[in-house]
This record gives C-alpha cells, structure tokens and sequence, in this order.
C-alpha cells in the first residue's frame, strides 16, 4: 500500500517524457536557429537545424540543382546544413581552393580510399598534396600529353570510334546512335593506353568483353553511392538482399569489379619487362619514380593511384564529350561554323588536320568552353575545410566548417552571363580580353589553384579531336523519336553528374565535302 500510494500513474510519466523531449527539442532548434555559430548564415531553415534534409536531397540525386536553386533565393553565401556551408563567387573560390588558403578536403573523399591509400585526387592534408601532386605533374601537362607519343594512340581511338558508328549505321539501318555509352568505351580506351601503354589497353570501342559491362554497371553504381555516403546500414542492407536474398550476384558490383580488374592489369603490365623501357604510360612513370632517399612509391599506392585516374579519367571525359555533342546538335549553326573553321585548316596524309591546329580553333574552343560552362563536368562537391575561423563575402564561418563552391551557380551567374541557362558560345568568341577575364573568374569545371584537374590536357584531347574528326564525317541531330529530350539529359547530383537518361541518342547523317 505505501508503494502504491507513490506510484506515478503511467500516463503521467508518459506526458512527463513527453514533455522533456519536447523542451530538448525546442531548445535545440532555438538554438540551431538564433544562438548557434551558424544562425546568422543565409539559408533555408530546415537546414540550420539537421543534415538530414539534405542528404534526403543527395539521396534524390538533386543535390547540384538544389544548392543552385538555394543561391538563387538566399545569396552566393548559403548555410546548406550544419556545419556545411556553399559559395559561388570568384573572391570565396580563390579564398577556398587558391595556394594561400591552404584548405584541406574534407573526410567526404574517405569514400575513395582504394588499396588502404590516399590517392594524390583523395589526399586531405594540402603540403602532403603538394608533394604527392610532384609525381605526377610533369606527366599530365600540355607540353607531355600533346605531343604524338599520346596524340597517335588517341587518333587511332577515335578513327575506330568512327569506324564503329559506320558498322552500326550498316548493320542496323539505324542512324540514332547513343553517343553517351560510346563515348565511355572511347574514353576507357584512351585512359588504359595512357596509364597501361599500348600493349597492355583495351580496346572495348570494337571489340565486345566483360569490360563493356562494367562500365556500364559503374553507372549504376554512382547513382547508389548517394546512400552509400549517407546512409551506410541502409545501402549494405539493401545489397546484402539483392545478393544473397535475390541472388543478383552482379547487384553493384562494378566498382568491385574494376577495382580488380586494375589490379590485374598493374601486375600483368609491371610483370612486362617493355613497361620499364616505356616513358609514355603513367604507371611506367609510376614505377621508375624515386623520392628523396631512393625508395620506390610503395606497390599499394601505385595500385590506388592508378586506379583513381581510370576511374576518374573515364568519367570525366564520356560527360565532356557526352555534353558537348548533344549541345552541339541542338545548335546546328554552331556545329556548321565549326565544320566551315576545320574545313578552312592545312590536313594532313589522313585527310584530317593536326590536332595542334584543331587545338587553336576559336570556334570549337568557344563550343567546348561554352558546354563545360552550361553542364558542369562534375557534381561540384570540391569540400574543403576552414582551417582558422575567418570572413568569406564578409560572412563569419568558424573553423573546421566544410566549404564549397558551387560549379553550377557560379557558372550560371547571370552577371557573368546574361541568359546563363542558353548555350551561346558567342559570349566566349565575342568578348574583349576584360571581359573575357572576367567571365573567367566565374569559370571553373576543371576546379580552381593547386588542384586544379592534372588530366585537363588529355580531356582537351580526346574531346576536341573526336569532335572535329565525327562532325567532318557526320552531321549531328536531335532525334525526336529517341528516349533522349531535355528532361532525360538534365544532370544528375552524383559525383560526375551522369545525364538523368544514362544515354545520349543522337541521329547522324553522312556528311561530305562534294555535300
């Protein structure tokens, strides 16, 4: 009875957790919205208080898109979850990405550690990047990759690229062509060329092989990594059903799958005894490399470097190329001024001209440009971290916050350029040197100061040479039949921002001189 009689009835317990939770709770997000080091940043406020809202969006594959559309209502400073702040002006790029900032990356490019290394792309800490970026930094520049020792093995790709079209065409009596999956096994081909030499590269644009596949399944892999980022338990839930509960064995299994495949291809080319006499492949670079007291890179390294470049090269390249083509034919008259510019250059014994002269051309350059602009080569997620609490555009942000530019809010920032949604490649050609220069500080798809993008040259390469040499051979256009229109190329928030469709149908129709 004593007991009893000091017994809390149970709703009253209830209403009294209840009432603590939901004081825990309106403190916490007066806090997050008035009193935390972040309450005075623009943003929405949903973000203020969790991350959860935007890892719902990243989850959506929409995240690129969102951070933009937040910069278009709240300013180029946007607080887009606790502790995660986005920028889109060249004063906070130059601060957040340039030699004097010194901001490491943030622990979102753990996600890439391969082989248990940093890779020179994944390496946080900025003077052990500095050092790492020493090994191979010769190698990716103009003066090395534009030469023919590289432009050759490029060449002969795009020639069989040509010639796969024209067998496709025959052999189907189709002339919509998905250049989105093509232009991935050409860049594939190019990239096992440049990091394996010749006689260890594939050469998947002509010949059918397991790496078609996955190449393929890589794709599919990016548009899970949102969860897999996000959401952990969830994502090997999910595949731990799909494997061992459905029996998808293949279920995700791609970036497994080139994993391997890289390390078998390391072993096969190193066990060649032509690899130590090659100085044109990275991965011969890689090997003869010797540091300050004479020791090799460890093989570990060598294993994660080269396959961060495959992956990252073969991505990078099939979105510039996939873009640029598309944007090129729904511009018929900009395709045509190209076509009239390489017509009017020297050719040479293969009836094309030289790649140093289709590097020069203003109308291509401009087309090219203009396309990197408007669809952005990546999803724009370069985090760095503050490393001493300071004003960015006059807006306090603490140290140890994760800071970003936004690659497609600065780059369609109408100041820069008016009417930033429409592909015109005439802002580029028409500007004077100021404003060209200006236009330029708003420009970044290969990133910005000491980590700036080391396979720009060879991109620059497989795009411009491919295209000249396709738009001399074909005419591009639409396809109004196809599953291709603007909704299915609108670009995904993964890491490469992969078009919506997963493919690019265009309709190609011979084209001659005599035409």
């Amino acid at each position: 009875m004593f007991l009893t009689h000091f017994l809390v009835p149970s709703h009253v317990a209830l209403w009294a957790v209840l009432s603590c939770l939901l004081l825990f709770a309106t403190g916490y997000v007066l806090h997050a919205l008035w009193f935390s080091p972040y309450s005075h940043i623009p943003g929405p406020r949903f973000c203020k208080i969790s991350r959860l809202p935007l890892a719902l969006i990243d989850l959506n594959l929409q995240r690129s898109a969102k951070v933009h559309e937040w910069h278009q209502k709240y300013g180029p400073v946007v607080l887009i979850a606790p502790g995660e702040v986005s920028f889109c002006t060249p004063s906070s790029t130059r601060e957040i990405y340039g030699t004097a900032g010194r901001h490491p990356k943030s622990h979102y490019f753990d996600h890439f550690i391969s082989y248990g290394e940093r890779a020179t792309f994944n390496t946080l800490d900025y003077e052990e990047h500095r050092q790492r970026r020493k090994i191979s930094f010769a190698f990716f520049q103009a003066t090395s990759i534009h030469t023919s020792a590289c432009v050759d093995p490029v060449h002969s790709r795009v020639v069989a690229f040509l010639e796969d079209i024209d067998r496709h065409v025959q052999a189907t009596g189709s002339t919509t062509v998905d250049f989105f999956s093509r232009v991935n096994l050409y860049a594939f081909d190019n990239i096992t060329q440049l990091i394996f030499g010749f006689g260890h590269s594939t050469r998947t644009v002509e010949t059918p092989g397991p790496e078609r596949n996955m190449l393929e399944g890589l794709k599919h892999c990016e548009l899970w990594n949102p969860m897999l980022f996000n959401f952990p338990l969830v994502y090997h839930a999910v595949k731990f059903a799909m494997v061992r509960l459905a029996g998808k064995k293949d279920f995700l299994s791609a970036e497994d799958d080139l994993t391997a495949w890289s390390e078998r291809q390391v072993t096969a080319t190193l066990e060649d005894d032509s690899c130590y006499r090659d100085n044109t492949s990275l991965l011969s670079r890689l090997q003869q490399f010797r540091d300050k007291r004479g020791d090799p890179l460890p093989a570990s390294w060598v294993k994660a470097e080269t396959l961060d470049n495959l992956n990252a090269a073969q991505t990078t390249a099939t979105v510039a190329l996939t873009y640029v083509l598309y944007n090129l034919a729904r511009s018929p008259v900009w395709q045509e001024r190209i076509r009239q510019e390489l017509l009017a250059l020297p050719v040479g014994e293969n009836g094309f001209p030289s790649f140093a002269a289709i590097n020069s051309a203003p109308v291509l350059e401009a087309c090219v440009k203009e396309s990197y602009r408007l669809n952005p080569l990546s999803s724009g997620r370069a985090e760095r971290v503050v490393p001493v609490g300071k004003e960015y555009d006059g807006v306090f942000v603490p140290k140890g916050t994760v800071v970003s530019t936004s690659t497609l809010a600065i780059q369609h920032d109408p100041s820069a350029f008016p009417q930033p949604g429409l592909y015109d490649p005439g802002r580029w050609l028409n500007a004077g040197p100021d404003r060209t220069r200006f236009m330029e500080t708003f420009y970044i798809p290969w990133g910005y100061g000491a980590r700036i993008c080391l396979g720009k040259a060879f991109a620059t390469l497989e795009v411009k040479l491919l295209v000249a040499y396709l738009l001399l051979r074909y005419r591009i256009s639409e396809d109004a039949a196809s599953p291709t229109n603007a909704d299915s190329m609108m670009q995904l928030g993964t890491q490469d921002a992969l078009p919506k469709g997963l493919r690019c149908d265009l309709r190609v129709d011979a084209w001659s001189r005599a035409a």
